[in-house]
């Protein structure tokens, strides 16, 4: 039987995708419908869900807060962008489980993993970071030789990366560029999703923490 796992703040399922592939039963919470999310899903506020009948956790608190254009405290107060890691990482603690949180550069995790698009072979560099419970190993992290297309803008040949916004240009080549198939052109979902890619190769550490745990 495959090891439950909840996934939090779900969004479309780029996270969710990339754990299915790893081996898990995937269940997505959000608070906002999410049509394309490919697994069973529960429109939930990810802070008052249930927590209990699972094996593990994923956690993709908002990022907004934590971005390049709102970079202190102050910014997120005024616009409203919610901080929640803190308590999130407090609700996955006392599950006393395996979790992982996912964030963007700037984000207050702890004992972080760094991914990058160009650690997979992907046309993004798209860097994001993680807070696992448990032990994974940091992948090389290669140096970014290769130029990226403007925000909004496609790039002009195969040799460019993209850089996914939600207003990029050329739908169809950022989804493949990421490794996604069923977000249908869906430029805010695109933008806010991670690569499959990415959270595959945690969840595979996940398990093997979960056989420790036998």
């Amino acid at each position: 039987m495959k090891p439950k796992l909840l996934d939090l703040f779900c969004g479309a399922g780029g996270a969710a995708m990339g754990l299915h592939r790893a081996g898990f039963d995937v269940t997505g919470v959000d608070n906002k419908p999410q049509p394309r999310y490919p697994f069973p899903f529960i429109l939930a506020d990810a802070m008052e869900v249930g927590l209990e009948g699972y094996d593990c956790y994923w956690a993709s608190p908002p990022c907004q807060g934590y971005t390049v254009l709102f970079p202190n405290a102050l910014h997120r107060k005024e616009y409203n962008h919610p901080d929640l890691v803190a308590p999130t990482r407090e609700r996955l603690i006392l599950t006393g489980k395996p979790y992982v949180m996912e964030n963007v550069p700037n984000s207050p995790l702890r004992a972080i993993t760094i991914l990058c698009g160009a650690m997979f072979g992907l046309r993004v560099y798209r860097h994001r970071l993680f807070e696992a419970s448990f032990l994974s190993w940091q992948p090389h992290h290669p140096k970014h030789l290769v130029r990226t297309a403007g925000k909004g803008y496609a790039p002009k040949d195969d040799k460019t990366f993209w850089t996914i916004t939600g207003s990029v240009g050329g739908l169809r080549g950022a989804q493949e560029a990421m490794g996604i198939d069923w977000m249908q052109r869906d430029a805010k979902a695109i933008s806010q999703a991670i690569p499959p890619a990415y959270s595959e190769y945690l969840g595979q550490w996940m398990m093997e923490a979960l056989k420790g745990q036998a």
